[in-house]
């Protein structure tokens, strides 16, 4: 039962509105900086590396099973840690749309969960309490992050599904030691380095044209 609730949670199809966030991926690729299938590779792994997956990754996994006090900790720290805008209201609002489609299904569940904000600790927090392993949770999490961004790709760039999935599927090495350090990590160790993405991310609304919201 676990496994099938951690599918259905996890599943693009699940109404977050994840996929209308772009991380930052849609200036870099309208400005030219990701333009190639192994350019789309680099940025992926470069996030798993050194930015989202550094912060949300463990910041899922310690959400698992925490107390209250301990989640909201974990989403003030996240707040602190998206310093741009856009990012971190996308993270809210994916958060607070999980909340709200996991309440129309498990409601009784729902209705025992502590509050959380960001999406990365209310995946967490509702995971545990769908009984999923926070092993699986954690994996899931960033599978569900990996494949989402390399889908959006195929709305920017001129690459095919096929393509999509072999970068992330190059990601796989990169991956497995972002879950394996989250799976380890306390709060100290939430961190991020992406100036970069963070001043594409703060560029993106006034692009002349936008598919994602941030």
């Amino acid at each position: 039962m676990s496994l099938l609730r951690l599918l259905q949670l996890s599943d693009s199809a699940f109404p977050t509105g994840a996929y209308a966030f772009s991380d930052g991926l849609e200036t870099l690729t309208t400005r030219g900086a990701v333009r190639s299938p192994a350019d789309l590779t680099a940025f992926l792994a470069g996030q798993l590396t050194h930015g989202w997956g550094q912060q949300d990754a463990p910041a899922c996994a310690l959400a698992w099973g925490a107390d209250p006090g301990t989640l909201a900790e974990l989403d003030a720290l996240l707040d602190d840690l998206k310093l741009v805008p856009g990012p971190r209201g996308a993270s809210t609002r994916v958060g607070a749309n999980l909340r709200r489609a996991a309440t129309h299904l498990w409601p009784d569940v729902m209705a025992a969960l502590p509050l959380t904000r960001h999406h990365a600790t209310t995946f967490g927090a509702l995971a545990a309490a769908l009984g999923v392993p926070r092993g699986d949770t954690v994996t899931a999490f960033v599978s569900g992050w990996l494949l989402g961004r390399a889908t959006s790709a195929t709305r920017l760039m001129r690459l095919g599904g096929l393509d999509a999935q072999r970068c992330a599927a190059h990601c796989e090495i990169a991956a497995q030691a972002c879950i394996h350090a989250a799976l380890h990590a306390t709060p100290d160790d939430l961190w991020t380095f992406t100036p970069l993405l963070d001043l594409a991310a703060s560029e993106q609304p006034g692009l002349d044209a936008r598919l994602f919201q941030t």
